[in-house]
Parts: C-alpha cells; structure tokens; sequence
C-alpha cells in the first residue's frame, strides 16, 4: 500500500526510464540479473517490496513452507513478493496455488532468483511473476524459507523490506525507499519528455540535434 499513490505514474512507466534516472542520481547498480524475467514478456509489477530469504535444505523440514505460507497470510494490497533463492540447484519456490493465493491478498507480483512452476496456470491468471527458470522440482526438502522482512540480495541486488521494485520485459529495478519520491518524480518527467522527442524523431529531426536539444536519447 505503500505507493498507491504512485500508482498511475508507475503505470505509465517503465524499468529503462527508472534505471535512466538512477544512473543521473549516482546510484548506478539497481537491475537484477537478467536471468531474472518475467514468465510472459507482457507481464509487469511494481511496488513496495516484501523480503523473505530462503536457502537450500537438504531434508524436509518439521514444518515445510510455513515461512513462505505466513508471507502470504500477511501480504497487503500492491505489494511484492521478493524471494532470495539461496540454493545452487533450482527449484520452484513460486507455483499455482500460491499464485491464487497472491491474487485473493491483492498482492502485485512475485520476484525471485530461485524457480517456479505450473507456467500454464499462473500464465492463465495472469500474475506477474518473475524468476529465473521453471523447473518441475518443488521446493520440498530442496530449499525453505529461513528468514523474512530483512534486507536480502535477490539476482545480485540488495533489497530492504519497503524498497519500491519495479519489473518489465526489460528487467527489474530495485529503488530504495529514500530514493522513491524523486526518482518517480524524473522519470515522470523524462517520459513526458521521451515523447516529444520520439515525435520529433519520427518527423525526420535529426539525431544529433535533437539529443543537443533535450538531451534525451
């Protein structure tokens, strides 16, 4: 619920814009990993991250998913999941019936470095989920949650519970919360700005001066 109120502006946005306007702040180390994608190319999530760190096990544990299950329980509107899959070898930690969940708790994506599964059903509900392969594996006794709400490191980036992430075809953008307000703010302006130069451009304005016109390329 956190960025609601951004919740227009961020529709209109996109993760090169926001990664443009980082890299202007000094902040240039902010995209996961691009094994990190979204199930479809169309898919696309943003808002207030939820953290959980899970590692490789190597037996089935007393209580297995009940870490993941309470992240779930506790999820409010517009947020995102984001999972830190410590395991060498992939398993799912996302699949259909937690996709289902995710939907009845308005929550606004999942993004994990570990796998996922049951494609065609999460496909079908169209939840925007993010991970870095499908695997037929569960996570049963291959790898279970340990920790949540800390500060993790999800596809090589550091995400702080309450960071604004943002995830596209293009990839995923992790904003620290200190960093929101104006980083929405330029990158609201730089697309207002896009767009006159992308009409330009396509009237036939040249390359060069129109870059040493707006700056924008």
């Amino acid at each position: 619920m956190k960025y609601l109120k951004y919740n227009d502006m961020l529709s209109r946005l996109y993760s090169a814009v926001i990664s443009d306007v980082m890299d202007q702040m000094g902040n240039r180390v902010h995209c996961l990993t691009p094994s990190v994608k979204p199930l479809l190319p169309t898919m696309r999530t943003w808002g207030e991250a939820v953290t959980i760190y899970v590692e490789e096990v190597a037996e089935v544990p007393d209580k297995p998913f009940q870490l993941e299950m309470e992240v779930l329980d506790d999820i409010k509107e517009s947020q995102v999941i984001v999972a830190q899959c410590n395991a060498p070898n992939l398993s799912a930690f996302w699949g259909g019936l937690l996709g289902n969940a995710a939907i009845g708790r308005k929550a606004s994506g999942v993004i994990t470095d570990g796998g996922a599964r049951d494609y065609n059903e999460i496909v079908e509900l169209e939840f925007p989920t993010f991970c870095r392969g499908l695997s037929p594996y569960d996570s049963l006794g291959r790898m279970d949650g340990k920790e949540r709400d800390i500060p993790i490191v999800c596809g090589g980036i550091r995400v702080v519970p309450g960071d604004l992430v943002f995830g596209d075809v293009d990839g995923v953008v992790v904003v620290p919360q200190d960093m929101v307000d104006e980083v929405i703010s330029r990158a609201w302006e730089k697309v207002q700005g896009e767009s006159t130069v992308r009409e330009e451009l396509r009237a036939g304005a040249g390359v060069v001066k129109t870059f040493e016109k707006y700056g924008i390329l």
